[in-house]
């Protein structure tokens, strides 16, 4: 990389740092943090590499929410340093970092982080080791390190398994004649990341395979084809990155031939094209995450280098179509971004109240600050429990050791080994209620009744107004539950 590259790079982590303070915490960003805070081989929800980054933060520089997100920036960082490196020329790039992934997202630590940290050293991996056998055979720590940097990205999240299939059809299409040259430390690479990624399996055996089989169910849910769905997961790519990786995907099937005489070529457009037509399969059976399909735009923008060169030989009409519709094509990421950071700042009032989760998350994390203060005044020995996870990661980030209630709302990390409340005799209860059931809040209602059915008495405590933008949204309440002769 030149100058200007390191120069950008050091722009990034200065714009990183200012909106890791800028960007209000999300619920699953402290969630992931208790999860560093109680160290184990693997988790209900994902592998435990976005645990294992956090820890390492946070024991360097205590448990600050710009500590949780340092290791975003420093993997987003790594990230744009991978795709300068392959992307030629780079022109392209600057639209492409222009885009919630590499702006807001960049400060968000999720289990996004390591997938993409490792994934894009695993591409550059790829095309270092393959430019290594066009010339002679690489040595068995190249193939040692590819396995090792497999292995941490599958420790990150289960989807870096898509880069073993897009990985070996690269190798594949080499050409005849060189499989001996491969395969041998191919199979090493592979052993190598099947153990770095080990303490998945280990905490699969122990959890009977409980928590993959969620995953594997979550992965495999579909509940039918449909438009929608498949619209949708098409709206959420172009305001992400741009309609250009999806408008491009036929032309790099067209070329692919081409593509496969260059090793970065060839290994980019397998990671690209390989995931993304999963991914878009994927979405046309059911409702989709929109974040499931960013790593194969890691490897896009290498080959979007290479349309920008070839529509330059068309002649001027068509080469000035191209290349204002190049341009227009990342406009949807661009105004969200714009719009994201004005409604961060000011809220925008074509967004209702009722929809608008940023103030929700801001507004909701000052309401927690508060019932944290009153939660610390309960009784010595005195649980407290709440109904979704959500709601114990951020107490807890706030100092109260809450519990979440198993039965009530979706298995987390908190319900692997459960705390009933039942087991106590007396316990404090936190759970929202709409503010249009307020008559009926006194009233225990529907499978609750199975949760507290031991204790004798209850005791309303106080109530929080949960206020979106001067809209009451609902009320939290806090109650006590306590049994007889307690």
């Amino acid at each position: 990389m030149g100058r200007w590259s390191w120069f950008f790079l050091a722009g990034c982590a200065a714009i990183y740092t200012a909106l890791s303070g800028f960007v209000p915490a999300w619920d699953d960003e402290l969630y992931y943090w208790c999860w560093s805070k109680d160290w184990q081989w693997s988790y209900y929800d994902h592998p435990p590499m976005t645990a294992l980054l956090i820890r390492a933060s946070t024991s360097l520089l205590g448990d600050t929410l710009f500590a949780i997100r340092l290791p975003a920036i420093l993997a987003n960082l790594t990230v744009a340093a991978v795709l300068l490196w392959l992307t030629r020329p780079k022109r392209i790039l600057w639209g492409a970092l222009l885009s919630p992934i590499f702006t807001f997202g960049a400060v968000l630590i999720t289990p996004d982080t390591p997938l993409l940290l490792f994934w894009s050293l695993y591409l550059a991996w790829l095309v270092k080791v393959q430019e290594k056998l066009a010339g002679s055979d690489a040595g068995w720590w190249w193939w040692s390190l590819g396995g090792l940097l497999l292995g941490c990205g599958i420790l990150g999240k289960y989807t870096a398994g898509l880069a073993v299939p897009a990985g070996l059809a690269s190798f594949a299409l080499i050409g005849p004649g060189s499989l001996r040259r491969w395969m041998p430390g191919y199979f090493l690479h592979l052993a190598v990341a099947f153990v770095a990624s080990a303490p998945i399996l280990i905490h699969n055996v122990r959890e009977q395979f409980v928590p993959l089989l969620y995953q594997l169910g979550h992965v495999a849910s579909s509940d039918g084809a449909g438009w929608k769905s498949f619209g949708e997961f098409l709206g959420i790519q172009a305001l992400l990155v741009g309609t250009l990786p999806l408008v491009l995907l036929p032309w790099v099937l067209w070329k692919a031939k081409a593509f496969l005489v260059e090793p970065r070529l060839r290994v980019c457009a397998c990671l690209y094209a390989l995931p993304m037509l999963f991914f878009l399969a994927k979405a046309a059976r059911g409702p989709l995450e929109g974040n499931w399909a960013i790593v194969s735009y890691l490897a896009f923008w290498p080959i979007a280098a290479e349309w920008c060169t070839a529509i330059r030989s068309l002649n001027w009409k068509s080469r000035w179509l191209l290349t204002w519709g190049t341009r227009l094509s990342f406009l949807p990421p661009v105004f969200s971004i714009a719009a994201l950071g004005t409604h961060i700042a000011h809220p925008l009032p074509v967004i209702p109240a009722t929809s608008d989760r940023i103030s929700h998350v801001r507004a909701r994390h000052e309401l927690f600050d508060e019932i944290a203060d009153v939660l610390k005044t309960r009784p010595e020995g005195v649980p407290v429990f709440t109904d979704a996870y959500q709601n114990a990661a951020v107490l807890r980030f706030a100092g109260v050791p809450v519990q979440q209630e198993a039965g009530l709302a979706r298995p987390s990390h908190f319900t692997q080994v459960p705390q009933r409340m039942n087991d106590h005799g007396c316990v404090w209860y936190l759970a929202p209620e709409p503010a249009e059931d307020r008559k009926d809040a006194a009233g225990v209602r529907g499978a609750f009744a199975d949760h507290v059915d031991g204790f004798a008495y209850r005791r309303l405590l106080a109530e929080f107004p949960m206020v979106t933008r001067g809209h009451e949204e609902f009320r939290y309440r806090l109650y006590e539950y306590r049994k007889a002769g307690r």
